[in-house]
């Protein structure tokens, strides 16, 4: 299967947060075995611990070399956009070209309460904050009067390294992707089924050739959660605490976790490429002292069977 993409996410610590030496060799393995990128899941108000993931991607970047990175996803609404097109500007300066940006309106409206922002507002912010993100990316002595944000004269430099970041746009409603026809570069779905990423491109598609943009089915990824066992009871017990987290019967949740031993992982990986994804993040949902094995597991059961 060519052209398949796999890499790897962190985020939501249900069984703690791993100390940072750890997390180093996290991304140091992932990129050692292949894996494309590695992206982190972004919380401001704290549910579980949790850390600011430009902090590590600065981390990460020191310690890496090829991998690609990426927030999966910024919640933007609750960033001023001036400060996010610096930040990002600069790791992807520091990491040598390798940030890519993906960002939603907030799945926790906690993050945007804590930040002063009305939860109604979430959507116009973030397509505001889109825009000035490119401006600013790629052009100078930027002026922008806009509903939420107005300032004068704002140049970034260094910008970003081969142009404007791709900006990917996270979620799977329909208001989210007729957002991402009109302003996305590529669209990053979660707690998904094949069956409704087919679904929900073909939509995506359709959004877009009303906007009057062609839309690249092979522009857009799935993060899934993973757990690459031969213990089924074993699985059960570890995946518990992310099951019950998510708002949805335990028969959804089945359909949309990576569960199971090797074999079976694979298969439902293929689901999702015959319903058209060719983008995946595997998110390693266990404790801190299994992720480095599931990694080396994703290099020996996975990977051989997609590159």
């Amino acid at each position: 299967m060519n052209g398949i993409k796999i890499g790897i996410g962190f985020g939501q610590w249900q069984y703690g947060l791993p100390e940072p030496e750890l997390l180093c060799r996290y991304a140091e393995t992932a990129e050692a075995i292949g894996l494309d990128s590695i992206w982190l899941s972004d919380h401001i108000v704290t549910r579980n611990p949790s850390l600011d993931i430009t902090c590590l991607f600065a981390m990460i970047a020191a310690r890496t070399r090829r991998v690609k990175m990426g927030p999966s996803v910024l919640t933007l609404p609750a960033r001023h956009p001036v400060q996010v097109a610096k930040t990002y500007a600069s790791l992807d300066y520091i990491s040598g070209g390798r940030m890519i940006m993906a960002v939603g309106s907030g799945g926790d409206m906690r993050d945007l309460i804590a930040c002063g922002v009305p939860i109604n507002e979430r959507g116009a912010r973030l397509d505001e904050g889109i825009e000035i993100l490119r401006k600013l990316w790629t052009e100078s002595h930027v002026t922008h009067h806009g509903r939420f944000y107005s300032f004068d004269d704002v140049t970034i430099e260094p910008k970003p390294h081969d142009g404007p970041l791709d900006i990917w746009i996270g979620g799977k409603s329909d208001a989210i992707l007729k957002r991402t026809a009109r302003l996305g570069d590529g669209w990053f779905p979660a707690l998904t089924s094949p069956e409704e990423f087919r679904r929900d491109m073909a939509k995506l598609i359709a959004f877009g050739e009303q906007y009057g943009r062609k839309i690249n089915p092979r522009e857009a990824g799935v993060l899934l959660f993973t757990y690459v066992t031969d213990d089924m009871e074993r699985a059960r017990q570890v995946m518990a605490p992310f099951a019950r987290a998510l708002p949805m019967p335990p028969e959804e949740v089945e359909r949309r976790f990576i569960v199971g031993p090797p074999a079976h992982c694979v298969a439902k990986i293929r689901d999702f490429v015959e319903a058209g994804c060719s983008k995946f993040v595997l998110r390693p949902s266990c404790p801190p002292s299994e992720v480095l094995a599931q990694i080396d597991r994703y290099g020996r059961d996975i990977l051989p069977h997609f590159n």
